[in-house]
């Protein structure tokens, strides 16, 4: 029944909303509790970098894995939702104190790892389904819902946390409920053109063994252009990595989020210990 009102455009939006929530594991809020629950500065700064680390040296890989893959997307994608939440959420089993250091550690390794799949597996099958024409449209709506999930976690984080204070550790379940609901829509998104996945424009091939047959071309012809969509071959990584512009767009992207991916944590951090050092001040007046 759900599936009359929802149009693939509708469905994207709808993933791309919950994954949005997913995020970055809500970081900044974890860097709180942690310092909160009596971990140092350091230790911090290790858990909290080491997903977006980890993310940085498996995006390429897990892009390539998605594009070579012959399993269903849609199931990759459910299984990098869930092992994302997981692994945001290892944060509740961390006791009081400075310690529980390698349960964070292997938990942020695998959330980086896990989200690294989450962006091509969205990207591959956004394209199979609305093709190079409209895919520029599409995915600028996938990125503004998944923006607009990203702001909308924050404030049910910020609330969860306000209300149940000092227990803050409840906003965590905002990760959990956003990836059930991430994965509930995942079974409504079409899987498309494989190929057409993989930017291979399998459509175009199909025009062309039409165009062919109508024009009586010879078998041999049709059957090597069948061939050509059955095995294609994508370009290697050498001449991908040669491209100025390619190069271009990945020293930008690198060097922004580089600039700016730890000032929120540093905030957070700083407000935690403002915090903290204020009811220590009251302490010692009294």
């Amino acid at each position: 029944m759900i599936n009359i009102f929802l149009s693939p455009s509708i469905a994207f939006a709808s993933v791309s909303f919950f994954l949005g929530e997913l995020g970055d594991g809500l970081n900044i809020f974890q860097g709180i509790y942690l310092v909160n629950i009596g971990w140092n500065e350091s230790a911090i700064g290790i858990a909290l970098s080491l997903m977006g680390f980890t993310a940085l040296l498996c995006q390429t890989f897990a892009g390539d894995v998605i594009d070579k893959t012959r399993m269903d997307r849609r199931l990759i994608l459910n299984a990098s939702a869930i092992l994302t939440a997981c692994s945001a959420m290892a944060v509740l089993f961390v006791r009081e104190g400075n310690q529980d250091h390698m349960l964070m550690f292997v938990t942020k390794v695998a959330e980086g790892i896990a989200s690294s799949f989450i962006g091509p597996c969205l990207a591959a099958l956004t394209l199979a389904n609305f093709g190079p024409k409209e895919f520029d449209k599409q995915m600028a709506s996938n990125a503004l819902w998944g923006h607009i999930g990203s702001a909308v976690s924050a404030i049910l984080a910020g609330s969860a946390a306000y209300l149940f204070y000092p227990n803050i550790k409840y906003c965590f379940f905002v990760v959990g409920f956003s990836a059930l609901c991430a994965v509930m829509f995942v079974k409504y998104l079409p899987e498309g053109d494989p190929l057409m996945g993989r930017g291979f424009h399998s459509s175009t091939n199909k025009e062309r063994i039409g165009s062919l047959a109508k024009n009586n071309g010879s078998d041999e012809s049709v059957s090597s252009l069948n061939k050509s969509r059955e095995s294609p071959e994508a370009a290697s990584y050498l001449s991908v990595l040669s491209e100025p512009k390619t190069l271009i767009l990945c020293m930008t992207g690198f060097f922004f989020h580089f600039a700016n991916a730890n000032v929120l944590l540093v905030l957070g951090e700083l407000m935690s210990n403002s915090d903290g050092n204020n009811n220590n001040n009251n302490n010692n007046n009294n």
